[in-house]
Formats: C-alpha cells, structure tokens, sequence
C-alpha cells in the first residue's frame, strides 16, 4: 500500500466520466448524505414531549429539505469545476433533471427560485470565493450566536429554515437541529468536493 499510495488523494490521479454519468452520480451521492442529516433529524425527535415522533417532519419540508440541499451542495461543485471544459453541459443536464424533480414534487416555484438564489449567495461570499474558507470559528461571540460563521453555516441555515422553518411541533428541538444539519452539511460538503474533484468530465 505504501509503494502504490494508495491511501493518498492523489492516488489513481483523475477518473474520465460522461455528462450523464458525472449527474447521476452526484445526484447519488448528495442525497445519501441528504438521508444521513435527515437520520439524525429524526433521532433528534426523541427530546420532545412525546418522544420520537416520526410523523413531526412533515413530506412536503422533507421535499424542500431534499432539493435545496442537493442545489446547495451541486452549485458549490459547480463552482469548484471551474477548470472543466464540460461545465456548461454538466450544468445544463443537472437542470434538467432538477426541473424533472420539481414536476415530481409540484415544487417548480420553490426550486426555480433556489436554482437563481443560491449561486447568488455563493458568489457573494467574499471569505469563500476569495480565500476558500467555507466554515471557521465565531471570534468574540455571544453566548447566543452561532459557533461558527461562513458559507457553509449560512447555507445549512438556508436549507433548515426553507425547510422547517415554519414546523412548530420541532420549535423545542430547532437549535439541536440547527447544529446538526450544519455539522452534517460541512461533512457533505468536504466529501464531495474530495469526489468531484477526482473525474474529468469529457
């Protein structure tokens, strides 16, 4: 192993893959990662006065849940796929299958809007675009504000309140899962990336 190192990044250098093959596997790929918070969403039910509670999230949040973090996490490959040639079709193809999905879920309205938003607050975000820092530590903060503070705390904000932002049964349990879906969203992020990075689209 260590003559090939094989436990290494670099190891096996870049994978070429196809437009539709790249989609399918991203798609894949961000909602295991989707199920994982989810999962641990769940688990969290058992703080409430009733205990678990699978019926607390609702299908219709678990929907929006599912697509705002799966554009979360495409836009923010996207953005990192910069050097490749076929980004354009890449692109297009994802949107194609996220217009499908919005057909699926009659959610046209709600990701039409994402699909426009979220690369906007991407791109607004000078400490990410210009230094890559997608998460760091809150200096000097209050007891009630957030642990950390960047991109990645500010989408995982985004994703839970377009989510359950308005679920009143979670309100006792909301910044437990707040922490979480931040934890799990920077875990996701970190993993995609390391996968992203290692195909040429061709």
């Amino acid at each position: 192993m260590d003559n090939h190192q094989i436990n290494t990044i670099s190891y096996g250098e870049r994978i070429d893959t196809d437009v539709n093959t790249m989609v399918d596997g991203m798609f894949e790929l961000f909602d295991d990662f989707c199920d994982l918070a989810l999962s641990r969403i769940y688990n969290l039910t058992h703080g409430m006065s009733n205990g678990f509670d699978f019926d607390a999230l609702f299908p219709e949040e678990i929907s929006r849940f599912k697509v705002t973090w799966i554009i979360c996490l495409s836009e923010l490959m996207f953005f990192s796929m910069k050097d490749q040639p076929k980004l354009k079709y890449l692109k297009a193809h994802f949107r194609e299958i996220m217009n499908l999905e919005a057909q699926e879920r009659a959610l046209q309205t709600f990701i039409k809007q994402a699909l426009i938003r979220i690369p906007k607050v991407i791109e607004e975000d000078k400490d990410f675009v210009q230094n890559e820092i997608f998460s760091a530590p809150t200096e000097n903060r209050e007891s009630d504000e957030p642990r950390n503070r960047g991109l990645g705390p500010r989408l995982a904000k985004l994703i839970l309140e377009n989510a359950f932002g308005q679920n009143q049964l979670l309100k006792p349990i909301y910044n437990d899962i707040r922490k979480v879906v931040e934890v799990e969203f920077n875990n996701a992020y970190g993993h995609c990336s390391i996968s992203c990075s290692k195909f040429n689209i061709v």
